[in-house]
């Protein structure tokens, strides 16, 4: 069926961070090129902030109709008060902009604060919300896992990645009928081979492939800001003894971000270590192709790892009740035990093999494409917004 323009489904998508985007850029890929829907995207947050890499530049623009920028003006104050700031600052920034481009759905993706902030302006705005991610489990410590609930309870439609998420949204009081499981949409930039390749990676941050890489990324814990300088001490203590070549990106900016960077910063004469801001969505997920290990707490080390079979060592809290597959070594803010993580997943050939028949729990792919089908079939009607809960 072929939409004339004035029949075309309007979608706005949000993005406010480097992380979220290289999840969600192959769903605004999808919606842009369907001739069903004419897309906007929103770009908010650390894409526009110098501090975290302004990563803006590295999104992809092809075939959206508009593009709208939300630049926070984050006091320097603490970062916690700030989080709360920069809510207010998008919902009132964001009412006015969904008024004026009046969308029929509000896409969104993950957990972020920002994305709260952007999802409660679009209930209260009366349009539908279609929510990626939705379901999953990060019982740690940190706000992440309330948000994610929160923008659940005000979406519309929900899109999840696995059978364990979307079992618990419906156990959430969601309608059956509002709830498809499509698979994480990275596998989709995966198996396109939407990447970085080897030499570009090599180039890039200056890497023999011919030897083990790491990728190591600690976001703070909101329970733990006084800890996180701490914390990242013992984990790049542990990559530094190891003195394997090691890439290493800048936390998210929550609260306490300040001081896992103040700790990265003091390794920069590490001539082993590659320290960016932002890797980027196609680099990063380059380097995951080639990587031999990834440590941290990001949930990519839990979630995009096993597309690539490469052993995870997660660290701390933040990821604590997380659906993992088999190549996930959990371990304590200690770095003794780090590094014997390390070293089993860099040289135990039983662990080696272990992560190598690995099973993705997290789809084999076409999340993106099953995504823009609900949306272009789906009514956005009274019924729509008028939410049932089950319970």
């Amino acid at each position: 069926m072929q939409y004339e323009a004035k029949n075309k489904r309007k979608i706005v998508v949000f993005t406010g961070n480097r992380a979220e985007y290289g999840l969600l850029n192959p769903v605004i890929k999808a919606l842009s090129e369907d001739p069903a829907f004419e897309t906007t995207l929103i770009i908010s947050g650390t894409h526009l902030s110098g501090d975290f890499g302004k990563t803006a530049g590295e999104i992809d623009t092809s075939n959206l109709a508009a593009i709208r920028e939300i630049v926070l003006e984050i006091p320097d104050t603490d970062t916690r008060t700030s989080m709360l700031l920069s809510v207010s600052d998008l919902i009132r920034t964001g009412v006015c902009m969904l008024k004026d481009i009046s969308p029929d759905c509000f896409v969104l993706a993950g957990d972020r604060y920002e994305t709260f902030a952007m999802a409660l302006t679009s209930f209260y705005c009366n349009i539908p919300i279609a929510h990626i991610f939705g379901g999953d489990l990060s019982q740690g410590g940190h706000l992440d896992d309330s948000v994610r609930h929160s923008i659940t309870k005000l979406s519309h439609i929900h899109f999840t990645t696995n059978e364990d998420s979307f079992n618990r949204v419906l156990k959430l009081g969601e309608e059956p009928w509002r709830v498809f499981n499509v698979g994480t949409p990275v596998m989709d930039n995966v198996l396109g081979g939407n990447f970085a390749g080897p030499e570009e990676v090599s180039r890039e941050l200056s890497l023999d492939l011919n030897r083990p890489m790491i990728i190591f990324t600690q976001h703070p814990v909101i329970q733990e800001t006084d800890m996180a300088y701490e914390q990242a001490k013992e984990s790049l203590e542990a990559l530094k003894a190891l003195g394997c070549q090691t890439v290493i990106t800048y936390p998210c900016n929550d609260a306490g971000s300040e001081h896992i960077i103040k700790a990265i910063n003091e390794y920069e004469g590490v001539s082993y270590f590659r320290i960016r801001k932002s890797l980027g969505w196609r680099l990063y997920l380059g380097c995951l192709r080639v990587a031999s290990c990834v440590a941290g707490n990001s949930s990519s080390g839990l979630m995009e790892t096993p597309i690539f079979k490469v052993p995870c060592v997660n660290i701390g809290t933040r990821q604590q009740g997380r659906l993992r597959a088999d190549n996930v070594i959990d371990v304590s803010y200690d770095r003794n035990e780090i590094s014997a993580a390390l070293q089993t997943a860099l040289n135990d050939s039983a662990f080696i093999k272990q992560v190598q028949n690995c099973s993705n729990p997290y789809g084999q792919g076409g999340a993106s494409k099953r995504i823009a089908h609900v949306l272009s079939t789906l009514p956005f009607d009274k019924k729509m917004l008028q939410k049932k809960m089950t319970y």
